[in-house]
């Protein structure tokens, strides 16, 4: 016998997946494992419903040979069902939608799908299979996806369940009926219950979570009980809620959940149900309500995850300032660290904070050589790192306070300012919104934990250092995050990830990077004075250092750094979409930390500054913009344009060292479509700062298009020699300055002096090479060819305009190159040749032989050898 059946105390989604069921095996049996809910029991009593359901008291559960449990897999909640599990050759066969858990039923079918309804998943089958349904089972299937989803606005709805509706609307579902069983109005009894729980309902508070449990007691059973926990739910401003109702000899638990910190579903399990991490239930039997309250406090306090603390959303080290320190002195710091508020310290010992609105005043009443110390406000209120978020909310809020030292025994190890809480009580509320979604999105947002992405895009060797990096910063008491290029790439959906190991802690970096390479065996160079490191393993290679800030003596100096926090890191970066970070701390391991709108701005596709002196700190940064914007195809923020003409207009170009300006053109032209950026540098009349003649010419341009094709030409001989394409670009970009002026230029960019020859008699040689190559021959060819660089012959070949000079040089590179005599100096002396000068002469001679056609083989080379020269 086959029986279809569900859990107790059966709604709608479990009645429609159990006549959804009955199309995919027409010769089972409908069994109800127990009670259903009053509203199912009300429809199936309608004289327009005649479905067809057996009395489990008159099923012989010896019979059953296949259980097809749907809306299930708790053996808890299947009644005398679970009596059968552990039968030999019984088979089981699950539909379900709720979270997998250790203790599940197992079947030898399963079909589990994260969607808001167990109906969703038999409609798509439904559908597939091209089985018609009538307009009554349409509205029934309506009604169980439409309950279990809250009428789609519970979080866990899916675009699936979506597409489910539409296509039962098509068939004829009867929204009024269904409007008519889901939105309805209380009864008396139904109002009377909902009143007794309100006022004997207790209020808890555990680790910061708020919670409400409500009981109540009913000599008979009433239904619908879960309907009530949504009403009361939505009456009062609470986290969790808890209605224990003892009805007959049963208590029924009904639980909601609206944050992550108390997953209702494991509750429920420690009394026998089951469900989902926001909404669950249980049945007990033979037990006081008494008991079951104390047991399920007692559970909470066990089981609920602490909220975020002080400690979680401070900003750390925070800078700081002597209280003996002068007010002139504390301006100077403000503005170097770019900084609202210092705390003001005697030794060590926290004593007060002094802003600079109050700093501004002392100096215009002329006090710049008091100390801060008489100025600071002593009085601020301060939180410890185990206060709780939702304190720190109500201080901040209620005594307008905008920065919060978080003190340890007397000393300041953080702070939390405004922007900090703000950005904590947003993820708050992202969280909870998202909370039971299991399905990614196609980008992450703020505060989300893309742990999984992680280990879906890089190697398991990278995945599994990343986690013993965060265990290792762990037990050192530290802070670690991965950051830089690689992170950014995830989020842009890049598939052939360019992997950069770079990790960044909030601590020691050197005594991290020590701790780590003695967990992996490997080597670990160390560097004081920065307070970096790089770990080498056999396979890889990564750089470690401190969270640092950093701050500019002059315009397009190198940056002064000091220790600092993780965000103060970030804003050191150039733009946005370079700032994000992933913690790798087992707690919070793949937690997103986006300070500056990164996430934004990928989605945007903008390069955007992080603020308006940045190119004044570092101009550099604008050749950058310009790398970023064609290497990904972003666009450059309006206000970010503004600010690189501005920074063109003061001339600060002029202070940037020649190397580093050399580096960022090489990098330009590395990564992306050479013309493309030097059209760029043109439009914002940055060219001049490599040399004020260069200009971006039609002939210039062309050139650069040559060299394009003539790299993709060369990529396709698998010619096995390294070229640097940046050299070869900016030849062109210097080929039309005098000699004196190509090499100020050279000079300007401090260009290595290997690399400033190649360059300049690279020029040159071109010139005079392409005319030795009209109409040459091949020994013409090889001779006036194999003295230059791979770089030259490739310049050659961009600048020649005849057919012949490019077969020329195609000739050289596929053949000619490659001739040599067959014959060796070995060879020669077995032969009786004395070595010495002559060696050279027979090689020369062989070698042009060979470039003219007239010697082919090793026995023509000794037939050669033998007759021009005697031994």
């Amino acid at each position: 016998m086959d029986v279809i059946t569900t859990h107790v105390n059966a709604d709608f989604d479990a009645l429609a997946s159990m006549l959804s069921a009955k199309k995919f095996y027409p010769d089972a049996v409908m069994v109800f494992p127990g009670s259903q809910e009053k509203s199912v029991r009300d429809f199936l009593s309608a004289p327009y419903i005649t479905l067809d359901f057996k009395r489990l008291k008159d099923i012989n559960l010896e019979d059953i040979s296949r259980l097809i449990l749907v809306d299930v897999k708790n053996p808890h909640r299947i009644g005398r069902f679970s009596e059968i599990l552990n039968k030999k050759g019984l088979k089981i066969h699950i539909y379900d939608h709720h979270p997998s858990q250790p203790d599940d039923i197992k079947g030898q079918k399963e079909v589990i799908e994260t969607v808001g309804a167990t109906t969703t998943i038999f409609v798509e089958m439904l559908e597939k299979n091209k089985i018609k349904i009538t307009p009554i089972e349409a509205t029934l299937l309506a009604l169980g996806i439409y309950e279990e989803t809250g009428s789609v606005t519970f979080v866990s709805t899916t675009t699936r369940d979506l597409e489910a509706i539409a296509y039962l609307l098509k068939n004829g579902a009867n929204l009024n009926i269904v409007s008519s069983l889901i939105s309805r109005e209380l009864g008396p009894d139904e109002i009377d219950l909902l009143n007794e729980l309100i006022h004997s309902s207790r209020d808890l508070v555990i680790h910061g979570v708020r919670i409400k449990i409500a009981k109540a007691f009913r000599e008979k059973y009433m239904g619908d009980v879960a309907y009530l926990a949504h009403k009361l739910r939505d009456i009062e401003d609470i986290d969790a809620l808890f209605i224990i109702v003892m009805m007959e000899d049963r208590v029924h638990i009904i639980a909601r959940s609206r944050v992550a910190e108390i997953d209702v579903s494991e509750i429920a399990q420690s009394f026998g149900g089951g469900g989902h991490p926001t909404a669950a239930s249980a049945i007990v039997k033979e037990a006081s309500l008494e008991d079951i309250e104390e047991r399920l406090v007692s559970l909470l306090h066990e089981k609920i995850r602490p909220v975020k603390t002080a400690r979680d959303i401070m900003t750390a080290p925070v800078k700081t300032i002597q209280w003996d320190i002068p007010i002139k002195n504390a301006e100077q710091t403000l503005t170097k660290y770019g900084v609202n508020v210092l705390p003001v310290l005697k030794d060590k010992a926290y004593v007060g904070l002094i802003s600079r609105e109050v700093i501004e005043k002392a100096l215009f009443h002329e006090f710049g050589k008091s100390d801060v110390y008489g100025f600071c406000t002593t009085d601020a209120l301060t939180v410890t790192p185990e206060t709780s978020i939702r304190e720190v909310e109500s201080l901040m809020i209620e005594q307008n306070q905008r920065f919060m030292p978080v003190i340890d025994r007397g000393e300041i190890i953080g702070a939390i300012t405004r922007t900090d809480l703000l950005r904590s009580l947003y993820e708050d509320l992202l969280r909870k919104s998202r909370f039971e979604e299991k399905e990614q999105r196609e980008k992450p947002s703020m505060g989300r934990n893309i742990s999984s992405l992680i280990k879906e895009k890089f190697p398991e060797e990278i995945f599994n250092l990343l986690k013993l990096s965060g265990k290792a910063a762990e037990s050192l008491g530290f802070s670690a995050y991965l950051v830089g290029g690689s992170v950014r790439d995830i989020l842009r959906g890049e598939t052939n990830l360019d992997i950069d190991m770079d990790i960044v802690v909030e601590g020691n970096a050197i005594t991290f990077a020590q701790s780590l390479g003695e967990k992996l065996g490997a080597k670990v160079k160390t560097h004081q004075r920065f307070g970096t490191a790089v770990v080498m393993t056999r396979s890889l290679k990564f750089d470690v250092a401190t969270a640092r800030t950093e701050y500019y003596e002059s315009p397009g100096a190198l940056p002064k750094v000091e220790i600092s926090s993780i965000k103060k890191d970030l804003y050191r970066r150039d733009f946005t979409i370079n700032t994000l970070a992933v913690k790798l701390n087992p707690r919070d391991f793949g937690l997103l930390l986006d300070f500056f709108g990164a996430q934004r701005d990928l989605k945007e596709k903008t390069i955007r500054i992080l603020h308006n002196l940045s190119f004044i700190e570092d101009p550099t940064r604008a050749f950058r913009a310009i790398r970023f914007s064609e290497k990904f195809g972003f666009k450059i923020s309006k206000h970010t344009l503004n600010l690189i003409k501005t920074a063109e207009k003061i001339s600060l170009f002029d202070k940037l060292s020649g190397s580093r300006l050399y580096d960022e053109l090489n990098l330009l032209l590395l990564e992306t479509e050479p013309i493309k950026a030097i059209k760029r540098l043109s439009e914002l009349d940055l060219l001049k700062f490599i040399h004020p003649k260069i200009t971006l010419t039609k002939t210039t341009q062309k050139t650069f298009e040559s060299i394009e094709e003539t790299l993709s030409w060369f990529k396709l001989l698998f010619i096995e020699e390294p070229i640097n394409k940046s050299h070869l670009f900016l030849m062109a970009l210097f080929e039309w300055l005098k000699p004196e002026e190509r090499e100020k230029a050279l000079q300007r960019l401090m260009v290595p002096q290997n690399v400033r020859q190649e360059i300049i008699k690279g020029i040159e040689q071109s010139k005079i090479t392409l005319l030795k190559l009209q109409d040459a021959s091949p020994r013409n060819i090889y001779y006036a060819l194999q003295p230059l660089s791979i770089q030259t012959i490739l310049f050659t070949m961009a600048k020649a305009t005849d057919k012949k000079q490019k077969k020329a040089i195609s000739l050289y590179l596929t053949t000619l190159k490659k001739i040599k005599p067959a014959l060796t100096g070995k060879d020669l002396k077995q032969m009786g040749y004395k070595p010495g000068p002559i060696y050279n002469k027979i090689f020369k001679a062989l070698l042009d032989a060979r470039l003219e056609g007239r010697i082919k083989s090793i026995e023509e080379d000794i037939q050669f050898v033998k007759e021009h020269f005697s031994v």
